[in-house]
């Protein structure tokens, strides 16, 4: 996985010693996308990612709220949508659904409402999936 990792920059540390329930940390993405949009998700997920996989930071509430504060949310605000139990419903329901659709790995990337692929990619998946899509054909290099 370290060797996966690097070949797209990704640091696996391996600081963290112990799998975490990734419950909170889908709240706080569904959360970030609802409040503030999908970049601002992007910036959120990207550091729960790498602060996980090579900060070892373990994904608590507290440590949530603590990096969702440093992309500019409220942490007041984060603790707050941690702790709701309509989120956590929603959540667990999406979660229970993406596995019925058969999740593989992350990111998982759903295209049209059907899985296309998952994992760390190549920009030529992308191009790929969307060439069809788009009805064009492309010499695979």
């Amino acid at each position: 996985m370290k060797a996966a990792g690097q070949s797209v920059g990704i640091d696996f540390t391996g600081l963290t010693d112990r799998s975490p329930n990734t419950l909170l940390a889908h709240m706080l993405s569904d959360h970030t996308l609802e409040k503030y949009g999908w970049k601002k998700q992007n910036e959120v997920q990207e550091k729960m990612f790498k602060g996980y996989f090579t900060e070892g930071i373990y994904p608590d509430a507290d440590a949530l709220a603590y990096m969702a504060r440093e992309c500019g949310l409220d942490e007041k605000e984060v603790r707050e949508a941690l702790a709701d139990d309509g989120l956590r419903h929603k959540v667990t329901n999406m979660v229970a659904e993406n596995n019925e659709k058969v999740v593989g790995g992350v990111p998982m990337f759903v295209i049209n409402g059907r899985p296309a692929f998952s994992g760390a990619r190549d920009p030529s998946s992308f191009h790929m999936v969307f060439d069809v899509l788009l009805g064009y054909r492309r010499e695979v290099r």
